[in-house]
């Protein structure tokens, strides 16, 4: 029993992996790219919109902002001081949340 349940999970992983690859190859290529980013990102709103069903657009993109600003700064601090860029560079690009 304990191997069938590792069996499915590890298929339910490398569902996830086969995805996930998939995307990056769609969104490679320029046209097919463009709409494909423009789907999964459609797609993410929606999933997010339904735990959050008072949301709206703009509080969504204030919540991916500030998700990927924390990735992108954990990211950022992995590079040499002479490479990272200013951090009011970064935050520049952010939208303004009200925060």
């Amino acid at each position: 029993m304990a191997t069938a349940h590792r069996r499915e999970l590890a298929e339910a992983v490398a569902k996830v992996k086969a995805k996930a690859r998939l995307r990056r190859v769609v969104v490679a290529i320029p046209v097919a790219g463009a709409a494909a980013m423009a789907y999964f990102e459609e797609q993410d709103y929606q999933d997010w919109l339904a735990d959050n069903p008072q949301g709206s657009r703009r509080m969504y993109a204030c919540t991916v902002a500030v998700l990927s600003g924390e990735v992108v700064d954990e990211v950022l601090q992995d590079l040499p001081d002479a490479l990272r860029p200013d951090p009011e560079t970064i935050l520049g690009a952010m939208p303004d949340c009200g925060a």
